[in-house]
Formats: structure tokens, sequence, C-alpha cells
């Protein structure tokens, strides 16, 4: 299986081979990141999955899936959005090409830190809108591409789910 990951702009290629067989409690898997290649054991979770390397460091991720075919991935000290088989970035240039609105919506639950625009800003592609506070770490979401801010539906320190718009850019 094939990923794009984007961690903090910079897109990384991720393949999972499994070795031997996988099943519903888990097993052994190769896991490639670029060039960087990692043998560990993956366990199902409540929450998603808990990985274990080689030197026995284990590794909790939560899993959540997001509208569009995205993954919403927590680690320890970082939050990543992921797309199975390139989905995202093909959705991503498409989007960047298109017209119409942008609905940016909370890709995961959490308390919202800043509102950076109000309605009629003119905003640049990959400009912050909102900052959404989740899992003690703070992630700044962008436009896709220019546009005018017709709507903002949260205001700061407002919590949010996973889903519920935020800001429309026509």
């Amino acid at each position: 299986m094939t990923f794009e990951i984007d961690v903090g702009g910079r897109v990384r290629q991720v393949s999972v081979e499994p070795l031997g067989a996988a099943d519903g409690s888990g097993g052994r898997f190769r896991v490639r990141v670029d060039d960087d290649v990692v043998e560990l054991d993956a366990r199902p979770t409540d929450l998603g999955l808990s990985l274990v390397t080689a030197e026995r460091r284990v590794v909790d991720a939560a899993l959540t899936a997001l509208a569009g075919g995205d993954w919403l991935v927590e680690l320890p000290h970082v939050v990543v959005r992921a797309a199975v088989d390139g989905r995202r970035s093909r959705r991503a240039e498409a989007d960047a090409r298109g017209a119409g609105q942008q609905r940016l919506v909370a890709p995961m639950p959490g308390r919202i830190v800043r509102v950076l625009v109000t309605p009629g800003d003119q905003v640049a592609a990959r400009q912050g809108l909102v900052v959404i506070e989740a899992m003690k770490m703070e992630n700044e979401l962008a436009a896709i591409r220019p546009g005018t801010v017709s709507e903002v539906a949260v205001a700061e320190g407002a919590l949010v789910e996973a889903g519920r718009l935020l800001v429309v850019v026509e």
C-alpha cells in the first residue's frame, strides 16, 4: 500500500509491505518513508495502532478517517494528514486550478486558537485562515487557492468537532 503524507508542507512517500500474514490482531510490516526503511510490529488499539520497532520502541498512533478519503494521523508530538495512493496531491492540484467555494472544515476535534481572517479579506493560496489546537499542538489551516473570505463560522476559543465548517472562501 502506498501513501503520500504531508508533514509541515513537505510531501513524503510512504509504502507499507506486510511481512507474513497480517490479520485483525496485527502483524509485522516493512515501512519505507522516502529512502528510509524500518520493520515493525503493528497492533490495533481502540484509537488506531500501536507500533513496535525492532529496537522495542513503542509508538501509539491515533487514526481518524476524514471526508474525501484522507486520514488524520496523530503521533506523539505531531499530527499529520495522509491520503492513500496520492489522492490528496491530485485533488489539491485540481482544487488549486479550480474555481468555486473553498469550505475549510476542522480536520480534527479541537479548540480554535486564532481566527486569522474576517469576511471580505482577500487571501492567497496557502495563506493561514484559522489555527486549531488539538492534542496540545497548534495547526494552522490554510486556503487552497486565492479568493475572498465570504464567511467565518467560528470564533476564537470555540470548541469544534471534526468536520465542522470553519471558513468559506469564494
